[in-house]
């Protein structure tokens, strides 16, 4: 074997040993549960990870999205849009703070015309079990 053949041997093994670091990383941090019509948007906005997930993981967990945009406070959001093949159109926006990690996550059913916040489940929750929210979630 050549000297540039070891190189490339070198490099090839390094970066198969990087990449299976970063997906370990990647496996070790909770990540939060997927934008999809399986998964109940309650469970979603509840179980969200606020504060800890950057634009880079959410880029590589959720996909790309389908807009990016500015919201009214000035932050950044990414739309998400699921449920469309079943007829039932739900939204999902990613709000960033400016450090670039998810503070809130928004969700409106376009069927029952209604919208929550990971900010409102988590919050109530946190203050008293029992203020966690009642009636109907999202989707309902």
């Amino acid at each position: 074997m050549n000297l540039p053949a070891k190189r490339q041997l070198v490099l090839l093994a390094s970066i198969a040993l990087l990449s299976g670091l970063s997906t370990t990383a990647q496996a070790a941090k909770a990540m939060p549960p997927t934008f999809s019509f399986a998964n109940k948007p309650k469970e979603v906005l509840s179980e969200y990870p606020l504060g800890s997930i950057s634009k880079q993981d959410a880029f590589s967990h959720h996909g790309g999205p389908l807009r990016k945009l500015s919201l009214p406070n000035g932050n950044k959001g990414w739309l998400y849009s699921v449920g469309e093949e079943a007829g039932v159109a739900e939204i999902y926006i990613l709000q960033f703070s400016g450090k670039d990690v998810v503070i809130d996550v928004m969700h409106r059913s376009l069927q029952h015309e209604n919208g929550h916040t990971a900010l409102q489940y988590q919050f109530l929750r946190e203050i008293k079990p029992q203020y966690d929210m009642r009636g109907p979630g999202p989707g309902e």
